[in-house]
């Protein structure tokens, strides 16, 4: 496939019915476009983001419901990458860049179900090791960290793109990821396993701490309106993981709006991969789209 064939540009206007002259006015040029996208080798350095954000959602103003939710489907379109070396390629970048924010005056990486940084600057997880047992959930993760895919990889097959969009991926220290392995995310009133952070797992669902429930939701949203015509529930109850909870991910989206920390990862993430997640540039996206148009898909 050419990687320049999924161009926001022309994959919404196949959703949009637009003036002659709006595309031109409310999306980057073809050479802004080019010059943002990462190269084919290494993960680029950690320069100031290429940025769609002034433009690509525009369109989205005066739309809703199903509209806005194809629309977004063909506003996160990116070129795909392979699994493998591009997937290992994802995960330095992840915890070298997108989700080095720093811990103590210098880099470091915060670990999303415990919320303890851990110095360093490495590409690599295993070099995040706990420091006794920070998180409280009476473990010490001395063999570092990992990365946690959102939306589990069995749902999908371990398949490309899904395995390497880091808008779904984050890191964590290893026991809670395995902790969770692949049960939905929900609340949980006594837990078996619990992090300090207030993360908690009760042996059917998982729920991430307050301060995260947000990313996490968006992360979910951003998944399904990504790839919901993909195969993304093989061996799954997808009522019970995703149609159910879809007020549950809505409530969260709105009661842990995006911090400055989630759009500084997604300018990131754009400068690697080449695309964003909406729902963390405008609140107002799911909400707009609603509850029975996502459970729809």
């Amino acid at each position: 496939m050419n990687r320049y064939a999924l161009l926001p540009a022309i994959a919404l206007s196949a959703v949009l019915s637009c003036r002659p002259d709006c595309r031109a006015q409310e999306l980057p040029s073809l050479g802004q476009f080019l010059s943002g996208l990462p190269s084919q080798a290494e993960p680029p350095a950690p320069a100031a983001p290429f940025r769609l954000t002034a433009s690509y959602l525009a369109p989205a103003a005066a739309l809703s419901g199903e509209k806005l939710f194809q629309f977004l489907h063909a506003a996160t379109a990116f070129a795909p990458q392979g699994t493998g070396i591009d997937y290992l390629k994802s995960k330095k970048y992840m915890f070298s860049v997108a989700d080095n924010a720093g811990c103590g005056g210098g880099p470091g990486v915060t670990g999303l179900y415990s919320q303890i940084c851990v110095k360093g600057a490495s590409e690599h997880g295993e070099d995040y090791k706990e420091q006794g047992d920070a998180n409280g959930d009476g473990t010490v993760d001395s063999d570092g960290m990992n990365a946690e895919h959102a939306w589990p990889q069995g749902f999908f097959n371990k398949a490309a793109p899904m395995k390497s969009d880091l808008h779904h991926i984050f890191p964590t220290f290893i026991t809670p990821n395995n902790t969770r392995g692949s049960v939905p995310f929900g609340p949980v009133a006594r837990a078996e396993y619990a992090t300090s952070a207030g993360s908690r797992f009760d042996g059917s669902e998982f729920e991430p701490a307050d301060r995260v429930k947000g990313d996490v939701a968006r992360a979910i949203l951003y998944f399904v309106v990504r790839y919901y015509d993909r195969n993304i529930r093989d061996g799954m109850d997808y009522r019970d993981f995703w149609t159910s909870r879809v007020p549950m991910f809505l409530e969260w989206d709105r009661m842990d709006p995006p911090d400055a920390a989630e759009r500084r990862r997604n300018d990131l993430i754009e400068r690697y991969q080449g695309n964003r997640n909406p729902f963390v540039d405008d609140a107002s996206l799911a909400g707009r789209i609603g509850a029975k148009v996502f459970q729809s898909h």
